[in-house]
């Protein structure tokens, strides 16, 4: 398949290397400088300008990470202005003038050093880059929550959506099948970028990974210092699904090593970390429920390595994950040992599978005033968690094509024009217009279309759907009423009331004929005609409805369903 192409910020990698100097400073020693310091951080940013620098840092978001380096005449005035950015990880100051002293910089927390020679700053950055690589202590863990409080506010049914939604995303992945060019796009999409160009040590590197990588060595290039390690973390923090889509091979390959080499011993694991007061705050009103990790996650067996990267600063608080394993259980996600495919096996590093789900134990702050984070491991057959996790598998499992199913997955997360992009590829696979799954393409294509009010195009979408499927399926096929359900939902939003509720009226008569008058369809059903009735006045009739798919969804539903919310609404 081509490489998609990515609708994101252009730096694939989390960390940035942004320069503000003087003109009469930006000479060719500080861009071979920054081409040195490219070999660690690839994506550069020169700036001139006090107030333009500023601004362009506040405009990151909190995922990203700054390595910042100025010359000492403008750190004088921009310094005390960014320290405070949770952005910016570390300062550097480049000397121009004899009497500057440094020790008008020590009071920044993030000031790292400054050199008056341009090499031996670029040599002191990527010294300190490779003692922060291989544990991301400096960049935000994202975690989703979930809760089984039945009693759930409109916001945390929200936060369990996503969790179980990126749990959906990633056993997609997993289960889509290897392809012959899967490992050649993503190696032409790396060496395509426009931020890669110039870069010759990136290339050299891409270059490498095609020549060398294979499913044995997935480990050995993700626990390296390397491009696939950043950008991989960088897409999954973000949720970037266009390269995590290119990635599907090596999270695979990830996948099955971790297997291969699981450890069996049960026993206790720790991963040092900086963290925001709000981030530590959400997870303290959280004790009791599950989280997943939206990356891979390492850790340590060795609690004082653990602890000599959790750093305070200004902004972040010292955290310590206490990681308690049950090996015994069965469904987790694997772990392993990865030690003897690192560069640093003195770090005695245990790998989590991505998505890997915890339940926290305690939250607490020690005496020494860093947190202290306990969390058990989980199955995915936790009994909180697997009646619903199994349901939407159901769901997403029944589409034949794994890439409607992907797709399928963002539209459900509400990721629109990234769903778009695998209907449309999905569209162009297909020998002809006359193949059921073009009717559900179109009918997918017509669903988006709705949700991002373009009416007209959604009803274009949505009449080739059913065209085809009347003509290929009998008039009395459920598929045909998800269809008719989909052009009632566009009447609606055009205030065309009555057109709506008779084609909602159509489809639920066909989804009662082929499913039964109590099944889930029929509670879906019930609410759209209730939502139609309300907008006409009819209240007494609309709450008649309302009634009948609440009394369905008790039925089939378990009482917890993150969409259990909507009869409940009406």
């Amino acid at each position: 398949m081509e490489p998609v192409s990515a609708s994101y910020d252009n730096n694939l990698e989390t960390f940035y290397q942004i320069w503000l100097c003087d003109p009469v400073n930006n000479s060719q020693k500080f861009r071979d400088a920054q081409q040195q310091v490219r070999s660690s951080i690839n994506y550069i940013k020169t700036f001139e300008h006090v107030t333009e620098c500023e601004q362009y840092i506040r405009s990151l978001s909190d995922v990203d990470r700054i390595v910042f380096i100025v010359d000492d005449h403008l750190g004088q005035q921009i310094i005390p202005r960014i320290c405070q950015y949770r952005q910016v990880l570390a300062i550097y100051v480049y000397g121009t003038e004899k009497q500057t002293n440094e020790t008008s910089f020590k009071q920044f927390m993030k000031f790292r050093g400054m050199r008056t020679k341009l090499n031996e700053l670029a040599n002191l950055i990527q010294l300190d880059c490779k003692k922060r690589s291989r544990y991301e202590c400096d960049e935000s863990l994202s975690i989703n929550i979930f809760s089984s409080n039945i009693d759930q506010e409109a916001s945390t049914v929200e936060l369990s959506g996503q969790f179980i939604h990126s749990q959906l995303l990633i056993d997609c992945l997993l289960r889509m099948k290897s392809t012959e060019t899967e490992i050649e796009d993503f190696v032409n999409f790396c060496k395509s970028r426009k931020e890669y160009q110039g870069n010759e040590e990136h290339l050299r590197r891409v270059q490498q990974f095609q020549n060398e990588y294979s499913s044995e060595k997935s480990l050995l290039w993700y626990t390296k210092n390397s491009f696939v390690y950043r950008m991989l973390n960088k897409a999954l923090r973000i949720q970037n699904v266009d390269v995590l889509f290119l990635f599907r091979f090596l999270i695979r390959d990830l996948a099955q090593q971790l297997k291969k080499h699981q450890c069996s011993s049960s026993e206790s694991v720790y991963r040092g970390q900086s963290m925001g007061k709000t981030e530590i705050d959400k997870l303290h009103e959280s004790i009791g429920k599950m989280i997943s990790i939206n990356s891979f996650l390492s850790t340590t067996r060795d609690r004082e390595v653990a602890k000599m990267f959790a750093d305070k600063s200004i902004d972040l608080e010292a955290v310590l994950f206490e990681i308690n394993i049950n090996s015994l259980l069965d469904g987790i996600k694997p772990f392993a040992d990865v030690s003897s495919f690192s560069d640093f096996p003195q770090e005695k590093e245990i790998l989590f599978m991505l998505g890997s789900i915890f339940r926290i134990d305690n939250v607490y702050q020690d005496e020494n005033g860093m947190w202290i984070i306990q969390l058990n491991l989980c199955s995915d057959h936790d009994r909180d968690l697997k009646p619903i996790f199994n349901h939407l598998l159901d769901e997403s499992g029944n589409c034949e094509s794994i890439l409607l199913a992907f797709g399928n997955i963002l539209q459900d997360m509400g990721k629109f024009d990234e769903a778009k992009t695998y209907y449309d590829h999905c569209l162009k696979q297909l020998p002809s217009d006359d193949h059921p799954w073009s009717a559900y393409c179109y009918y997918l294509l017509g669903l988006i279309a709705t949700e991002k009010g373009n009416n007209d195009i959604a009803l274009d979408f949505l009449n080739k759907s059913l065209k085809i499927r009347k003509r290929l399926l009998p008039l009395s096929d459920p598929s045909i009423a998800d269809t008719l359900t989909g052009i009632a939902r566009v009447y609606y939003n055009q205030n065309q009331c009555k057109q709506a509720l008779d084609l909602y009226t159509e489809a639920l008569l066909i989804f009662q004929q082929a499913f039964g008058k109590d099944h889930l369809t029929s509670a879906m059903g019930y609410t759209n005609m209730g939502v139609v009735t309300t907008a006409m006045k009819k209240y007494s009739e609309a709450l008649d409805y309302h009634k009948k798919a609440l009394a369905i969804r008790k039925k089939h539903l378990p009482p917890d369903h993150f969409r259990f919310g909507t009869s409940l609404k009406g």
